[in-house]
């Protein structure tokens, strides 16, 4: 599949994503290594700069021409690919087959750059070789995605999920790591051994799998709605006790869903004659989110901006995604703060909540 294939493929499964149905394509890793700086010139005399073959989907990450040799205490194999560019420490990753056949007994199963107590290896290039005391790893099964990715997917950096594998040997992958960031791309990464082993290959999609062993906090997908939401529209009733401590909202729109499902929350409350946009339920049915009208009437309390926290007289876009990037689940903005329609509607996307306060903070624009 051409590079701009793949590009679009993925643009596709993240507008697919938005709407419940999940899917994410496969690449299978082959051993290979990261080199530094160091082992590299050792390894192809000083001042070598590596060899662009072929530019991988991750961003900036390429294989090269270059190809060295593992030896092991039992036997070496040849051919092994680099991939760049060049980082801190050298790491190798092998698949448990590679392993017996180099003779290293218990290679841990790791993510990448995880090598504290890892097994060594002797690495053999054309002008040197290097003697590793650790760096050697099987690479855990993970899956990569962008920052929009991972809020399409309703997925945060860390979080474990199960994969799901169609075809003549069907299974369920699960404690998959997910790694999201500028840094990443949409893509699920599995080794040799792996793939091999439920007959998996290059680019097939894979589905997400709602909450169950070895997920947290995943979406379910549209065929996967609960059936009593299906039945009544997601709308019910509910006691005080169950509301005790959730909020109770006269409007309800799609972002109020969107916060819900990001606070992992299976239930939103709403007074008996809040307005419901047809947004927010077709969002709630998706997320198998079930919104209870209730007679009570508890305002959601506001939360107050901490000691020298900024007060916003203008609230854009990137104020929201400086809030998601450094963790804050909160913008606040001044009582007469003018808010952008992209701020909103980024807000809702990332369940950033963007909070009027007449706190006695001062207010301030953003510099």
């Amino acid at each position: 599949m051409a590079a701009d294939e793949k590009k679009v493929r993925r643009i596709v499964l993240t507008q697919l994503a938005r709407s419940g149905i999940r899917y994410v394509p496969a690449a299978i890793s082959a051993r290979h290594l990261h080199l530094c700086a160091r082992d590299l010139e050792i390894l192809f005399g000083p001042g070598y700069e590596l060899t662009p073959l072929k530019k991988l989907v991750q961003p900036g990450q390429f294989a090269t021409k270059e190809q060295l040799i593992l030896e092991g205490p039992r036997g070496r194999i040849e051919k092994v690919r680099i991939i760049g560019p060049v980082r801190a420490e050298t790491q190798v990753e092998i698949s448990l087959t590679d392993s017996f056949a180099l003779g290293i007994r218990n290679c841990p199963v790791r993510m990448s750059g995880d090598t504290a107590g890892t097994p060594g290896i002797r690495v053999i290039g054309p002008r040197g070789q290097i003697d590793l005391d650790h760096g050697v790893i099987v690479a855990r099964r993970h899956l990569h995605l962008s920052r929009e990715q991972a809020m399409a997917y309703g997925i945060h950096d860390g979080q474990i999920i199960s994969l799901k594998v169609d075809g003549p040997r069907p299974c369920i992958l699960n404690d998959v790591v997910c790694r999201t960031g500028e840094k990443h791309e949409l893509e699920f990464h599995i080794d040799t051994d792996e793939a091999n082993g439920c007959c998996l290959s290059n680019e097939q999609l894979l589905e997400v799998l709602p909450d169950g062993p070895g997920v947290s906090g995943a979406a379910p997908s549209r065929a996967e709605k609960p059936k009593q939401a299906e039945e009544t529209g997601n709308e019910g009733s509910c006691t005080a006790e169950e509301r005790e401590e959730e909020p109770v909202w006269e409007l309800v729109t799609e972002r109020e869903v969107n916060e819900a499902f990001l606070g992992r929350r299976k239930k939103l409350f709403c007074e008996k004659e809040a307005l419901i946009t047809p947004l927010a339920r077709d969002r709630a049915g998706e997320l198998g989110i079930r919104i209870e009208r209730t007679p009570g009437k508890k305002k959601r309390p506001e939360a107050l901006p901490n000691p020298g926290e900024t007060v916003l007289d203008l609230i854009t876009e990137r104020d929201i995604n400086d809030a998601y990037r450094d963790n804050r689940e909160t913008v606040f903005g001044s009582s007469r703060a003018l808010v952008t329609e992209a701020a909103r509607e980024r807000a809702a996307a990332s369940g950033i909540r963007i909070v009027r306060t007449e706190g006695g903070e001062t207010c301030r624009s953003r510099g």
